[in-house]
């Protein structure tokens, strides 16, 4: 609005001199002050990128980028190949300490970062509290529960977005103890009012659930509605009904799927929540009933193949799976595939939501780039 006010004023004022017979001067751009307090301009990518992302008819396409991890592969490659698909993409690089002290955990390159930006995308530094593999509710209430050092966290978030130039800060804390759901809250507004002044967007990922019990200990810290208000995108993440911790079953059925959504909508607006889309497999052994291994869409048709057995489709739940047995041990296998993806898709549309994220990219049925995820996103030129 201020831009617009400013060429308006200049084009009457050109008008005026105009009709005084005069030759006016060039008109100076306006300057802005900078941190320091000094003249200057701002990057012209800074001013786009809160404009370009947010907004209630613009629908985004999001992937997750992951490194690889042993025999689970990363995103690199998914990512180049399918870029003019792909409206934003978090890189899960950092993690940070319990004195709000921003560490790099993946393997960054920030050409990789570049070349998604290069080619239209938004890209956002992902923040999370993994240790060893595990999400660390101990350092999300040290850091989150002392006001100092949640302040020096925000702090370190803004100057990492600053300094690598990124487009906004993508927060991934799980496991967040109950007891610490006011104060989640508060970092969500602080940090948002942080970035805001930056042009910089905030998303937050937060677990599915469809009840809101305060003291459950994986969902009870995410007021949903706290972070709706907050946060510029909210990342739904529609999946594991059936996972880690729990016997084999559908990692993310459709009915199940839009019963999260339904309550979500009740609590965040609509045009906040990007819904995180499982690509991923599950294949429990009667062995180790709530352990499963976790595969790629590539690996499970594989491991299929190898053990000759038919993939199904499980028309109730809208999920394939498959059984097979290996040295005496019976296998279920759950998992997506563009099938599966259509109906989450549909209620992604159906209900109007900004838009749909990938988890994780180069897991997924490469056969979604061209059936369902083509012609989602309106927020750049499809090619």
């Amino acid at each position: 609005m201020k831009r617009f006010l400013t060429l308006f004023l200049i084009f009457s004022l050109l008008l005026t001199l105009s009709l005084m017979g005069c030759n006016p001067p060039t008109p100076q751009q306006p300057t802005r002050m900078t941190d320091n307090g000094q003249p200057g301009q701002p990057p012209a990518a800074e001013a786009e990128t809160r404009q370009d992302v947010l907004g209630a008819e613009k629908r985004v396409v999001m992937g997750f980028f992951t490194d690889p991890e042993g025999p689970t592969p990363g995103s690199k490659d998914s990512m180049m190949k399918n870029i003019k698909a792909l409206d934003e993409v978090a890189f899960f690089w950092y993690t940070f300490d319990n004195k709000g002290k921003i560490i790099t955990s993946g393997k960054k390159d920030l050409s990789i970062k570049e070349f998604a930006q290069k080619n239209g995308a938004k890209a956002y530094a992902l923040v999370h509290n993994m240790r060893g593999g595990l999400f660390d509710a101990n350092l999300a209430h040290q850091v989150l529960a002392d006001p100092g050092i949640r302040a020096n966290f925000i702090k370190n978030l803004v100057d990492l977005v600053m300094s690598e130039k990124w487009d906004g800060i993508s927060i991934d804390i799980e496991k967040t103890p109950p007891g610490d759901r006011n104060n989640f809250s508060a970092f969500v507004a602080e940090l948002h009012a942080a970035l805001k002044a930056k042009d910089k967007v905030l998303n937050i990922s937060i677990p599915a659930k469809f009840i809101d019990y305060p003291s459950d200990l994986w969902s009870g810290a995410y007021d949903y509605a706290a972070i709706g208000k907050g946060a510029d995108q909210v990342v739904l993440m529609t999946y594991d009904e059936h996972g880690l911790g729990t016997t084999h079953g559908p990692i993310a059925s459709h009915a199940w799927v839009n019963k999260v959504i339904n309550y979500a909508i009740g609590k965040i607006p609509r045009e906040k929540i990007v819904m995180r889309l499982p690509v991923y497999s599950f294949d429990w052994g009667s062995n180790k009933p709530n352990m499963p291994d976790y595969l790629s869409f590539a690996q499970s048709m594989e491991r299929a193949k190898k053990n000759g057995v038919e993939v199904l489709f499980n028309d109730h739940d809208k999920v394939p799976h498959y059984t097979y047995t290996a040295n005496g041990v019976r296998h279920e296998v759950y998992f997506e595939n563009a099938k599966s993806l259509e109906p989450k898709m549909y209620y992604a549309r159906e209900h109007k939501l900004h838009g749909v994220a990938i988890w994780r990219l180069g897991m997924e049925d490469p056969s979604i780039w061209d059936s369902l995820i083509k012609t989602y996103g309106t927020n750049k030129n499809k090619k």
